[in-house]
C-alpha cells in the first residue's frame, strides 16, 4: 500500500512536468517542475531504498554531528509572508495586489496543505522520534508554500528579494530533521509539493477574475457619476 502510495506522488510530479506543452502559453515553464520533480524523486528514493542513503542511515548521521532542540522552525515559515506584505510597503513591485496576493497565498496553502496531510493519514509512517504521521513534513511544505509565493510576486523587478524566503524555508526542512521531528525524504518531498503546488496556483490563477474590492469601488464610483436630470 504504501509503496503504491510513493509511486503515485512520483508519477504525479512527473506527469505535470511532461504536461507543461498542454497548458497555457503564458511563458516557458519547464524549469519550474525541474525543482520539484528532483525533490519529489529523491525524497521517494530516500524512503524506500534500503542502502547507504535510506533515511534511517542519514537520520542517525545527522543526528551524530547536527542535532538541536529549538522551537524556531515553529515560526520561521510565517516570514516569507510577512516580506510579501512588506515588500510593496518599501516600495518593490509585486505581480498582483494586496487582495491577489492573498488570494494566491491561500490556495497555495490550502492546495499545499490539503495534498501534505492526505498523504500523511494515507502513509501513515512514523517519524524518527517515534511519533506519527511523519511523511511529508508539513512544516515544511507550508514553508516553501510561503516562499514560493513571495517568489512568483517578486521574481520579476528583484529576484534577489523574491528568492529570499527560500532560505527560511530552507532553514525550516533543516532543523525538522536536525531536530528528530522528521526523516530527510519527508523534508524533500514537502518542499517539493508545494514548489509544484504554488507553481500551478501562478499557472492557472485561480478566480482571476474575482476582485469584489474593486466591484465595490467601481458601483460607488457608478452611483456617484449618473447625471441626474
Amino acid at each position: 500500500m504504501k509503496k503504491r502510495l510513493l509511486s503515485s506522488l512520483l508519477f504525479f510530479s512527473v506527469f505535470a512536468f511532461g504536461q507543461n506543452d498542454s497548458l497555457p502559453k503564458k511563458q516557458n515553464t519547464a524549469k519550474y517542475y525541474i525543482t520539484p520533480t528532483l525533490f519529489i524523486g529523491s525524497g521517494l528514493f530516500i524512503n524506500t531504498t534500503k542502502n547507504n542513503w535510506s533515511k534511517q542511515n542519514l537520520q542517525q548521521t545527522i543526528q551524530n554531528k547536527y542535532a538541536t532542540n529549538t522551537k524556531v522552525d515553529d515560526y520561521l515559515p510565517y516570514l516569507p509572508i510577512v516580506q510579501m506584505y512588506g515588500g510593496k510597503l518599501m516600495g518593490i513591485k509585486s505581480k498582483n495586489n494586496y487582495f491577489n496576493q492573498t488570494k494566491n497565498l491561500f490556495f497555495s496553502q490550502l492546495f499545499t496543505s490539503l495534498i501534505t496531510h492526505v498523504i500523511k493519514r494515507t502513509a501513515n509512517l512514523n517519524r524518527p522520534n517515534g511519533g506519527k504521521y511523519a511523511f511529508p513534513s508539513g512544516h515544511t511544505s507550508s514553508a516553501f508554500s510561503s516562499a514560493s509565493t513571495l517568489f512568483y510576486e517578486y521574481k520579476d523587478s528583484n529576484l534577489a528579494y523574491a528568492s529570499s524566503g527560500f532560505l527560511f524555508a530552507g532553514t525550516t526542512g533543516a532543523l525538522r530533521i536536525t531536530n528528530n521531528e522528521h526523516w530527510v525524504s519527508d523534508v524533500l518531498v514537502g518542499a517539493g509539493i508545494a514548489l509544484l503546488v504554488t507553481h500551478l496556483v501562478y499557472h492557472f490563477e485561480p478566480l482571476k477574475k474575482w476582485i469584489p474590492f474593486k466591484n465595490r469601488k467601481e458601483r460607488r464610483e457608478h452611483r456617484q457619476y449618473v447625471p441626474v436630470y
